[in-house]
Parts: structure tokens; sequence; C-alpha cells
């Protein structure tokens, strides 16, 4: 069964949770696809094309990642507020990452090391992302990350995802300070723009921000990095 079935299949077993009345035919009209083309897909016995894939994924809130392996594609899940705010803390998502550095192992002391934070803290975090089954932990302490990448809601706001990104401020002000110039990148622009270009300008820093993901995934892992792009208005409208 490929991704997008099983995806699928996946989406509608939920929807039966909450509503057993939900029927196959309801999806398909929400999916804007046929209830007979749904069926086929859901049941691996055909394929869809990469718009129709799009398109579906969209609808749902998921994205195909930039990365790509032996066509093989990973998709962004997208976090209700309630379960994000759970792990808003930037530290959730380090840990999460740090699962695929070599070596990682799911022991608080070394993540703690690793973190510069409280073994205390990095064992509460260990815990709650191995409740939320976004990590599974092997006997030899060895653990990975079996979640897809995570996203939050767009364009909509939120405190937990304000608390995440203040936390992750706090962090690139330290950086300043501790991280020697060779081993970080801070960049800055001043100047008098069209803020009807916001929109665009959005989205290219959307597109850079999955570039740059793409080109330091690559190859071996040895460290956890930290990727912002800052851009706002310091003057208020007339």
């Amino acid at each position: 069964m490929n991704d997008i079935s099983k995806i699928l299949e996946d989406e509608l077993k939920k929807r039966r949770e909450l509503n057993p009345h939900y029927s196959l035919r309801g999806f398909a009209k929400y999916l804007g696809t046929s209830p007979a083309t749904l069926s086929q897909v859901i049941s691996g016995k055909r394929s869809l094309g990469k718009k129709s894939t799009a398109k579906i994924l969209d609808k749902l809130g998921l994205k195909p990642d930039l990365e790509i392996k032996l066509k093989k594609k990973r998709y962004k899940l997208t976090l209700d507020e309630q379960t994000f705010e759970l792990i808003s803390d930037w530290h959730y998502f380090a840990i999460l990452n740090l699962s695929e550095v070599k070596g990682a192992k799911a022991d608080p002391r070394w993540v703690a090391s690793r973190l510069g934070i409280t073994p205390e803290k990095a064992n509460r975090a260990i815990a709650l992302l191995k409740n939320l089954g976004v990590i599974e932990i092997y006997q030899d302490k060895s653990f990975k990350r079996i979640a897809p990448a995570i996203k939050t809601t767009d364009e909509v706001p939120s405190g937990a995802i304000r608390n995440f990104h203040q936390g992750l401020l706090k962090k690139a002000q330290l950086a300043i300070e501790s991280v020697p110039i060779n081993e970080r990148e801070f960049r800055s622009i001043t100047f008098a723009g069209n803020s009807q270009k916001m929109k665009k300008a959005k989205e290219l820093i959307k597109q850079l921000k999955d570039l740059v993901e793409e080109t330091m995934e690559s190859g071996s892992k040895d460290q956890v990095f930290q990727f912002s792009i800052q851009l706002f208005p310091l003057t208020k409208g007339e």
C-alpha cells in the first residue's frame, strides 16, 4: 500500500470514529473526487497523479516534503493547536531531530549535554514525545522519529506558536554571543518596500526554508540546526 492510500485510509477511519455514519461518498465529495476512484486508491488498485495527490494532500493539510528518497515521499503532519501546545518549547523539536544524529541516545543526560538543558527537562520531553507516538525508543536506548515532519497551521493566530518562536528568538540571541562566527549566519537588511508584496515575499521565504533544509539534510548528520528568517515592518501604516 503506497503512502497516499494509507493516508486516506487512516483519515477515513478517524472520521468514522468521530461519526459512525460518515460515508466514503461524503469523504470523496470533500476531497473533490469520485467514490469509485477513492475506493480504488485506498485499496491500492489505483494510483494518483502528482497534481491529484498534491490537491488531496493540501485539502487534508499535508504537504509533500522536498526530500525524496527512492521515490518514497515524506509528508508533513499538521498539528492542531492543543497538541502543538504540549511540545511548543524549542527543545522538543530539537530532541525530535536529534534522533537523526549519528550515535543519538534517548538518555536524558546525553540529550541534556547536547542541548544545554537539564536532565529533568530532557527526561520529561523524551517521555512526552514517546507518549505522543512521535518517537520510538529501542532496548539499546537508541531512538528515532516515527512521525512525518511536523508543521503548524498557517496564518492563524496561536499562543502556542508565538511561544515557540519566542523561545527560538531567545536562543538566537544567545547564539550571537556563544557560537563562533564561522558556525553561524545572521543576515539583516532594512529597506523601503511595497506592503502589497508581502504575500509573495512570504512564499519566497518558505521556498528558501525548504531549499536550505534539503541541502543541510543530505549526507551524514552530526548536529541539529535552527534556521529562522525574519521579515516584518518597522513602521506603522498610514
